[in-house]
């Protein structure tokens, strides 16, 4: 029942003013990368876009004019259009759907790599209130639609079913290619599994080097299985979706012309072209002066020291017909609860010191999360100058959320303590909070 409660209070966080903003308000309606998706969205579905607006003519009806991501996840945008209607609730109300689900599923993770249930529940109920999670849980872009395939595979993968894990994976890079980052946690899980099977059995080398190989060998079966299912279907299925809705970039097809990766199949000819081009797209996304705007460089994502802004609205407070004062009655703003990320600095580092002492899969979950979700982009930011985003975030979240509960779970910590904290995250809720007004306006 109180994971039910739990549910229920993120749902109506989230679909709180769903309608808002609206595109009849002041000539904008699409929150942040919505713009891209949504009208992506609107072309797969060969609803008329003005002229001027993103992706007007930039592809026919029935194709997906964002070739830089896979089609999976603007499909599911184009069917709530088609449901719902082209307005607000039709844009996001999927993403309210696989929010939710994401929540679920990370309660299921927690459960998967043996953690307790008022455990899972704690997790849940951080995300439920963490600024980053919610807003990008009501927002049309394509991260929500991709974390639940995340969390689903990787609890599969964690209850012994590497087959369907690497089936989930797949299509969930389908919905953007970041997915993978999943197949990586797990793959490094793995690595620290072994390390720690090899360390307490140590003592039997003298047993006989065939049967160690013999057991090693057994040890990679899983996440090898995981792997080639994964890349097969991921492959495969951008394949299909290229097949029945073709990218364009610039107008051209970008999934046409020579493979020499796989140009003997035709298929998979137009899903290596299609692969080429995000990652050369990816690649050209690069900040060589320093981060601008919104951008910042990864190290800062643990200090919410570049938060950008989704979308916000102010009220005018006029005296005499003259405007005296604004006040901002709605603000997305993109940034980590702080109560959340200032605890995650000692938790993380804590779960790093069980994953040493007592190596248990919930301590290697957390540390393999995070490298794997994180990493990548300081990487990238240091040899390619990419450019990047605190909202990158939202994939180590799941990481960070499990690290505190389990902080937060250490029985030396007072009772009252955890009262104040409690008090000071649901304070720091209520100001990030979008909305103002009860009304949505000032």
């Amino acid at each position: 029942m109180l994971l039910v409660a739990v549910c229920l209070f993120s749902v109506g966080a989230r679909v709180f003013h769903l309608d808002i903003p609206a595109e009849q308000q002041s000539g904008k309606g699409l929150v942040f990368d919505e713009t891209y998706y949504v009208n992506a969205a609107r072309v797969i579905d060969g609803v008329p876009i003005q002229p001027g607006e993103r992706y007007a003519n930039a592809a026919p009806p029935g194709g997906d004019p964002n070739a830089e991501h896979p089609q999976l996840g603007k499909l599911v945008i184009a069917l709530g259009i088609q449901l719902f209607g082209d307005n607000p609730i039709g844009w996001r109300g999927s993403a309210v759907l696989f929010g939710t689900a994401a929540l679920l599923l990370l309660y299921w993770l927690v459960r998967s790599a043996g953690g307790s249930r008022w455990l899972a529940l704690v997790v849940t109920a951080l995300a439920a209130v963490e600024n980053l999670w919610l807003v990008t849980g009501r927002v049309a872009a394509l991260d929500v639609y991709a974390l639940p395939f995340m969390l689903a595979g990787a609890a599969l993968y964690l209850r012994r079913h590497p087959v369907i894990a690497g089936l989930v994976l797949g299509v969930g890079a389908c919905v953007k290619e970041l997915a993978l980052y999943a197949l990586i946690a797990l793959l490094l899980l793995e690595t620290l599994r072994g390390i720690r099977w090899l360390l307490e059995r140590r003592s039997g080398w003298a047993a006989g080097v065939a049967w160690w190989r013999q057991r090693l060998a057994r040890r990679l079966v899983r996440p090898l299985v995981a792997t080639i299912v994964t890349v097969i279907v991921f492959v495969s299925t951008l394949a299909v979706l290229d097949a029945a809705v073709p990218p364009y970039a610039d107008g051209r097809r970008v999934d046409q012309g020579q493979s020499a990766v796989c140009d003997h199949a035709l298929l998979w000819s137009h899903a290596c072209n299609h692969i080429a081009y995000m990652n050369s797209y990816a690649a050209s996304l690069r900040s060589p002066n320093g981060p601008s705007g919104n951008s910042a460089y990864p190290w800062q994502f643990w200090f919410d020291l570049q938060p950008f802004d989704y979308y916000s609205q102010s009220s005018a407070v006029r005296e005499g017909g003259e405007v005296v004062t604004t006040n901002t009655v709605v603000d997305f703003i993109g940034i980590i609860n702080p109560v959340v990320l200032v605890t995650a600095w000692a938790a993380i580092l804590l779960s790093l010191w069980w994953a040493v002492r007592r190596r248990d899969d919930l301590s290697f979950l957390v540390v393999a999360w995070v490298t794997a979700t994180w990493l990548p982009a300081e990487l990238f930011s240091i040899i390619d100058q990419r450019t990047t985003y605190l909202y990158y975030m939202i994939y180590t979240l799941p990481a960070i959320f499990i690290a505190v509960a389990r902080l937060l779970a250490v029985r030396r910590i007072p009772h009252w303590l955890l009262g104040i904290w409690v008090g000071i995250l649901l304070t720091s809720f209520a100001i990030l909070y979008p909305f103002r007004t009860i009304t949505g306006t000032g």
